[in-house]
């Protein structure tokens, strides 16, 4: 099959799939399993005391659903392909037992007989809707499954026949939700079609004929460990099957179920509008809360230092920012005029410091620096300007640091994948260490941050970030 064939192959069969519309028809059968679920419980209830509850009134609780299905979404049930089925039960038991248990206790406040009769029903309804809900999208599962719009397509990585059982078992389980889309096969191709399914070498073209169609989601089967780093940049999703492997990729192990066939999943969390939007809001919300104290902050340190060091307040300092694109990331100026100039200067003149700059990019007893440098440097107040770069969206308050296009040979390969998010005021490894963390460290934690992403990671960065500023922990 020729790319010209493979690009009408795709559009034929894949066009119309859609992870939100899987997610749609999920939710809305998690409704509807939700609604029998309370209706059984009043039931229930009704049939050992009709004095106690009035059946038919359980439709009335139906104006809980929305609160309910976003506690779902909340919790990474949608759009609900490839989780275990023992992953999606807990899930289940536990938005359902707080959701439910919120609302019982809302009710239990009027004392009367058929409240406290509502409340029971309601925390009866926890474990019957834990049964019904994974009954109620394994049917969806299996009735929608063989229909060309359900589920998403993926791409499978494979060396030889290192795929085989796990391509025949995405062949045979419809409801699993992935579906095979295109082999990519690094080892010797038998032929260019398995199963029906076009089967390729690695290629540019193929590569770029995927990033066209937008596919979010690949599986590795026995794939080397370089060219997992690779595909992670060009996926929201993958999942690693592995006969040697026993942990993710990302370092954090979450198992996805194929059928049987273990998996490991690896995600890039910064690249869902939601999560983005979520993150940005952060952003905002910080910068109009801090803004009172920052501002008087930021007034006082710019005449110091016009008072007492000749040249401009603040630094504009040339880095790589999201995707690649050059940002000024402004600071407060700490160091004398003609800083970069003298740089050149004292290295020359001294190998220790130059093994020091080549190996952080930084200098510990900096000569450049000037009394008040010292001081804002310590306390990270010569950071401060760099709120207007998160304002205009340029950085966020936690993230990858942004490097410099010199830095970026130390990332190697990781480059990219960095790159693809926007850069932090602070992060993963200046809270582990700051100036003090090594660069394959840093890569390391800021790989982790990415693939882990979360609101609660990013306030637990943010007090970090104080705690460590506070303490003046490898700063200089």
């Amino acid at each position: 099959m020729t790319i010209d064939e493979f690009l009408h192959y795709y559009k034929r069969n894949f066009h119309r799939t859609s992870s939100f519309f899987v997610g749609f028809i999920l939710m809305l059968v998690d409704a509807a399993a939700l609604m029998l679920s309370i209706g059984t419980s009043f039931f229930i209830i009704n049939a050992i005391n009709n004095a106690f509850i009035n059946f038919r009134s359980f439709v009335t609780y139906s104006v809980y659903l929305p609160l309910i299905l976003i506690v779902f979404y909340a919790s990474g049930l949608y759009p609900g392909i490839m989780i275990s089925p023992v992953e999606e039960i807990k899930r289940f038991g536990i938005c359902t037992f707080f959701s439910f248990v919120g609302i019982a206790i809302s009710i239990f406040v009027d004392t009367n007989t058929e409240s406290i009769a509502v409340a029971v029903a309601l925390m009866l309804a926890v474990p019957i809707a834990t049964v019904f809900l994974p009954i109620a999208r394994q049917a969806a599962r299996f009735a929608f499954g063989r229909y060309r719009w359900w589920g998403l397509p993926a791409v499978i990585y494979c060396t030889g026949s290192s795929g085989d059982a796990v391509i025949n078992r995405m062949i045979e389980r419809t409801d699993l939700g992935y579906k095979p889309a295109v082999i990519i096969n690094s080892g010797r191709i038998a032929a260019n079609l398995y199963s029906g399914i076009p089967v390729f070498s690695p290629s540019e073209e193929l590569l770029r004929l995927i990033k066209t169609f937008k596919i979010k989601a690949a599986i590795l089967c026995d794939y080397g460990e370089t060219d997992v780093s690779d595909i992670m940049q060009t996926y929201r999703y993958t999942i690693t099957v592995s006969k040697h492997q026993t942990r993710s990729v990302s370092g954090s192990p979450q198992i996805k179920d194929i059928g049987g066939i273990v998996g490991f999943a690896s995600t890039h969390n910064l690249t869902k509008k939601t999560n983005l939007f979520a993150k940005r809001l952060i952003d905002l919300l910080l910068i109009l809360l801090s803004f009172p104290i920052v501002l008087p902050v930021c007034a006082v340190v710019s005449l110091i230092i016009k008072l007492t060091s000749p040249g401009p307040v603040f630094y504009g300092h040339l880095r790589v920012g999201k995707n690649g694109k050059s940002i000024k990331c402004w600071k407060f100026r700490s160091m004398c005029q003609d800083a970069d100039k003298k740089l050149d200067e004292i290295l020359a003149h001294n190998p220790e410091m130059q093994k020091q700059w080549e190996r952080d990019r930084k200098l510990v007893d900096d000569p450049r620096v000037t009394a008040v440098g010292k001081f804002i440097r310590k306390t990270s107040i010569d950071e401060l300007p760099q709120f207007l770069n998160i304002l205009t969206g340029e950085m966020s308050f936690i993230g990858p640091r942004p490097v410099t296009q010199g830095e970026l040979i130390k990332y190697g390969e990781q480059a990219d994948y960095i790159l693809s998010v926007t850069p932090g005021l602070s992060g993963m490894w200046q809270t582990s260490g700051r100036s003090d963390t090594e660069y394959e460290e840093r890569i390391t934690l800021d790989t982790y941050y990415i693939q882990n992403w979360s609101v609660w990671l990013d306030i637990w960065l943010i007090i970090k970030t104080v705690w460590v500023v506070f303490k003046r922990k490898g700063a200089y």
